[in-house]
C-alpha cells in the first residue's frame, strides 16, 4: 500500500467509526475517496484492515496479545508450546471482510455459530454456515468474509507455539480441508467465554498459561465432536437421503421441519444443519422448490388452471402458491406460461427463440 493510500484511509473515516451494511459498502467508501477496487480480493490487506478497525458491529468484543509480550511468552515454559495470541466475537457482522494473501503468522480458528459467511483458501471459496469451524495454519494465505445478505456471528482465537501445527493436523486441517462440523454446544461456548475473561485482564504468565490450557481442552473437545460425527456420517447421509426421497414423492403434501426430522430421527435443529449443508437448501426451502419444479412440468405440459395446479403441489392458497412461485422462478405463474405459450407459437412459425 502506498503512503497516499495509507493516509487517505486513515482520513476517510473518522475515529469514532461507522456501520457496514455489507462488504460492498468497503468498496464504496474506499471509491468516494479515490481507492478504486473492482473486487473484494484486489483490496490490500493493510487498507482493509484500516477500514475494519473504524468499523462498528453490532456486537464485538476483541482482545490482542501484544507483540513484546508473545515474544516473551514464547521463550517460557508452557506457553513456548501452546499461545492464544488473539480472541474475540463479532455478531452479525455486516461487511466483515479479512484478507491475508501472505497468510498469519499464527493459527487462525473461527467459529460460525449464527448467519453465514465464506473463506477462501488455496483458490477455493468455501461456504461458512453454522456450526462450522475453519481452521488455517500458520503461512497459508486466506481470505475471508461474511455474507451479504446475512452476515455471520463469529468466536475467533487465533494461537501459536510448537505444538499449534500438530493440533492442526490432528484436526485434519490444512489449505486443502480448512473447514470442519462442530454442533454448538454450552461447553464448547463456555471455553471461549473462560478464555476470554481470562485474558481480559492483565495478561500474567498465570493467565496466559490458564488459557493455553482452555484453548487445548477446546480444540481436543472439537477433535472429539470431529472423530464422533465421521462414524456417524454414513448414518446420517442415509437419513438425509431418505427425506429428500421422501419429499420427492410426496410433494402435494404439507409437512413440518419437525415432521422431517422426526423421519430422519434427528432434532430440528440438528436435521437442519445437516440437510443445509448437503443440498444447500434448509429442509423447507428444498420441499418449496420441489413444489414449484413439479409446478412448472404442470404449467409446461397441462391445461390446468392455477389454482388446480397449486392444489396439486400442496399449495390451498393460489395467492401464497404464486407469491412462492415467483419468490423461487422470478415471475408469477401466469407469466410463466404466457411466456411459454410465446416460445412455443414462434417455435411453430419457425422463429427464433430470443428470450
Amino acid at each position: 500500500m502506498t503512503k497516499k493510500a495509507a493516509n487517505d484511509v486513515s482520513s476517510l473515516i473518522p475515529e469514532v467509526g461507522y456501520r457496514p451494511k455489507s462488504t460492498q459498502t468497503l468498496l464504496s467508501i474506499l471509491a468516494a475517496h479515490g481507492l478504486h477496487y473492482k473486487r473484494l480480493a484486489d483490496v490490500p490487506p493493510e487498507v482493509a484492515r484500516e477500514i475494519q478497525r473504524r468499523a462498528v458491529f453490532e456486537e464485538f468484543r476483541s482482545i490482542e496479545v501484544p507483540g513484546e509480550t508473545i515474544r516473551d511468552s514464547l521463550a517460557r515454559p508452557i506457553l513456548r508450546d501452546l499461545l492464544v495470541t488473539r480472541i474475540g466475537y463479532c455478531s452479525r457482522a455486516a461487511g466483515h471482510f479479512i484478507p491475508r494473501p501472505e497468510g498469519s503468522l499464527d493459527c487462525v480458528l473461527h467459529y460460525c455459530v449464527g448467519g453465514k459467511g465464506w473463506c477462501e483458501v488455496a483458490g477455493r471459496r468455501r461456504a461458512v454456515v453454522p456450526e462450522t469451524v475453519f481452521l488455517i495454519p500458520a503461512g497459508v494465505p486466506h481470505w475471508y468474509g461474511a455474507d451479504d445478505k446475512y452476515p455471520w456471528s463469529i468466536h475467533w482465537l487465533h494461537f501459536t507455539g510448537r505444538t499449534a501445527t500438530d493440533y492442526c493436523q490432528l484436526l485434519g486441517a490444512a489449505a486443502e480441508t480448512p473447514l470442519f462440523h462442530l454442533p454448538v454446544s454450552e461447553e464448547i461456548l463456555a471455553v471461549f467465554e473462560a478464555t476470554y475473561q481470562l485474558m481480559d485482564n492483565v495478561q500474567t504468565y498465570g493467565q496466559l498459561v490458564a488459557a493455553a490450557g482452555a484453548l487445548a481442552q477446546f480444540l481436543s473437545m472439537a477433535n472429539l465432536a470431529r472423530h464422533s460425527i465421521n462414524t456417524r456420517s454414513k448414518s446420517a447421509e442415509k437419513k438425509l437421503e431418505k427425506t429428500a426421497l421422501f419429499m420427492r414423492e410426496h410433494v402435494a403434501g404439507r409437512y413440518t421441519l419437525q415432521q422431517f426430522a422426526q423421519i430422519a430421527h434427528m432434532s430440528p435443529h440438528h436435521y437442519c444443519s445437516l440437510f443445509k449443508a448437503r443440498y444447500g437448501f434448509s429442509p423447507i426451502e428444498y420441499f418449496n422448490r420441489l413444489k414449484v419444479r413439479k409446478a412448472r412440468e404442470m404449467l409446461d405440459n397441462d391445461a390446468l388452471q392455477i389454482r388446480q395446479i397449486a392444489r396439486r403441489v400442496g399449495c390451498d392458497d393460489p395467492y401464497y402458491f404464486s407469491r412462492l412461485f415467483r419468490k423461487i422462478v422470478g415471475v408469477s405463474p401466469r407469466d410463466y406460461r404466457n411466456k411459454k405459450s410465446s416460445r412455443d407459437d414462434r417455435f411453430a412459425r419457425g422463429e427464433p427463440d430470443d428470450s
